[in-house]
């Protein structure tokens, strides 16, 4: 007996469910664009012998973004090297130490593609690989 109810449960319950998964599937997701920024990071930290290498990937809002970031490459690694260099290896060891600077670098990033295309599409920097020493 329990069986039959069991069965029946599954019976009713399954298109409810099904019906769940495609409306979410039916959704459209914004389009996330990351854009690996290549070669790697390598600076001198503030303090005696210390150093930083990270590998950075971006979000970005959109692929006009992209190609400006791309056509103004020189600019946006320069503001990311003076970013970078000017940290204690105490401040960015922790995790509020890098979520501070991943904010940093989302402000520094925005504010330089202001100035050189008048406008602005970093929507978050991520850190995909982190050595501070």
């Amino acid at each position: 007996m329990r069986l039959v109810v069991l069965l029946c449960g599954l019976f009713f319950l399954t298109p409810f469910a099904l019906a769940e998964e495609v409306e979410v599937a039916d959704e459209e997701l914004p389009e996330v664009i990351y854009m690996p920024l290549t070669p790697q990071f390598t600076v001198n930290l503030l303090g005696d012998n210390h150093y930083l290498r990270t590998t950075i990937q971006l979000e970005l809002a959109n692929n006009e973004t992209k190609d400006s970031i791309e056509a103004n490459d020189p600019a946006i690694r320069h503001k990311l090297i003076v970013l970078l260099s000017n940290n204690q290896v105490e401040d960015i060891s922790s995790s509020s130490g890098k979520m501070e600077l991943q904010d940093r670098a989302v402000k520094a990033l925005n504010k330089t593609l202001k100035k050189y295309t008048k406008k602005e599409g970093v929507d978050a920097v991520f850190f995909t690989e982190f050595v501070s020493q």
